[in-house]
């Protein structure tokens, strides 16, 4: 008997552990559930529309000396950044056609500041710059490059040297 009560002790400490082993897992199952399944997104918080009121800012009206000062320090400076690009070969073709355009653009707005007689003077060089930035689009493998770049330091030269500030500042409407 003593062999059968120890089946039976050996029985009933294996069903209580299996009981106990249930018991705890249904317990950890409820952890683990809340665990990893996702919270319901709380609804009462009320989102509240944001309204942007544009408000225009009025530039400074510059009168037009200040505009020409403007506009020709702007061309000056692509003037010069165009030069940068053409004296180092294997830059961005596409740059040096962006500095013309731009650098056109700030002279065709000069032009727009002076009186006729200026303004025939300065179509001039409008269009030897527009000449230059044709023969730049052309040159793609800029076998012509050196000529470019002293067409377009010639240009920065002349242009300074006829429609600098001092020099133009009568002929300004």
């Amino acid at each position: 008997m003593k062999l059968q009560n120890r089946i039976s002790v050996i029985k009933i400490l294996v069903l209580y552990c299996g009981l106990w082993a249930v018991v705890s897992g249904l317990c950890a199952c409820e952890g683990f559930a809340r665990k990893f399944v996702r919270k319901p997104k709380p609804q009462d918080k009320k989102e509240e529309e944001i309204v942007l009121v544009p408000q225009e800012y009025k530039a400074e009206e510059l009168n037009n000396e200040e505009l020409y000062r403007q506009y020709f320090l702007y061309w000056k400076s692509w003037q010069d950044e165009l030069i940068d690009n053409l004296s180092e070969r294997g830059l961005n073709h596409k740059k040096q056609i962006d500095c013309l355009k731009e650098a056109l653009g700030n002279l065709m707005k000069l032009r727009d500041l002076l009186e006729a007689e200026k303004q025939k003077l300065l179509d001039n060089y409008i269009n030897e710059m527009n000449n230059l930035r044709a023969d730049i689009s052309k040159d793609l493998y800029e076998n012509f490059i050196v000529n470019n770049l002293m067409r377009a330091r010639q240009l920065k030269r002349n242009i300074q040297r006829d429609f600098s500030f001092s020099k133009i500042k009568a002929h300004i409407l």
